[in-house]
């Protein structure tokens, strides 16, 4: 016998509400609001929708000038972005933070060549998105695109005019401070091939940052562990 189901009662759309005779709809009465009205209720909905005002921030670097004149708004992006108060769910787990903006910032100072502008970044972007990485319900959000703007920044230090010991050491500090694999594109720029006197001069220079990080924290175990490869690679 076929299993008896239940019927869902069709949802009702309820009745349009008929239009009082002479009173404009919505529409017709936004077009018509002064232009300092529509200003004053466009802002309080940025201050109220983050997401309506990271979309913003992006529409406004597309059409600003020159990269290097944004610096300091792609800056306050990262700066509004890592801020941005996790909403959770009954789990326990947030919602996904939206990082497009932010990679989308990080893809045009990369195309415009603004590679110290990015290196300033990264570590602002790898530091302070790990609480979102943690709480995030997505399994592939906000750790992917989070993880593709690393990789515009290790781009960055790729052409970077800094000698090999610095750029070791900024990659490793990356990897530090990264607890949920979004800097494995930092980790894969460590694993070419440098020479032994860049390692020796990195080892020396990692074993500076110690005091940075308390023992017994994840960040610190993996200074370490990249101070001991240093140290083997520099002999």
């Amino acid at each position: 016998m076929r299993e008896s189901r239940k019927r869902t009662p069709a949802r009702r759309t309820p009745p349009k509400r008929k239009q009082a005779e002479g009173v404009p709809s919505t529409e017709e009465y936004v077009r018509k609001l002064p232009r300092e009205r529509l200003v004053e209720i466009v802002l309080e909905q940025v201050r109220e929708n983050g997401l309506l005002a990271r979309a913003l921030q992006e529409e406004i670097l597309e059409r600003h000038g020159a990269a290097s004149d944004l610096i300091e708004d792609i800056r306050e992006l990262v700066q509004s972005t890592t801020d941005t108060k996790a909403k959770f769910d009954r789990r326990g787990f947030a919602e996904p933070v939206d990082y497009a903006p932010l990679y989308s910032a990080f893809k045009r100072l990369l195309n415009e060549k603004k590679y110290q502008e990015l290196l300033q970044l990264g570590p602002l972007l790898a530091r302070g998105s790990q609480y979102h990485m943690e709480t995030s319900a997505s399994d592939l959000e906000p750790q992917y695109t989070i993880s593709e703007a690393i990789g515009c920044v290790v781009q960055a230090l790729v052409k970077a005019d800094w000698p090999n010991p610095d750029k070791i050491v900024y990659a490793v500090r990356l990897v530090v401070e990264d607890d949920y694999c979004a800097c494995e594109k930092a980790e894969e720029f460590l694993n070419r091939r440098w020479a032994k006197r860049d390692w020796k001069r990195a080892a020396e220079m990692l074993r500076e940052l110690t005091s940075e990080h308390p023992e017994a924290k994840d960040a610190r175990e993996r200074l370490d562990r990249w101070i001991g490869i240093a140290e083997r690679k520099g002999q």
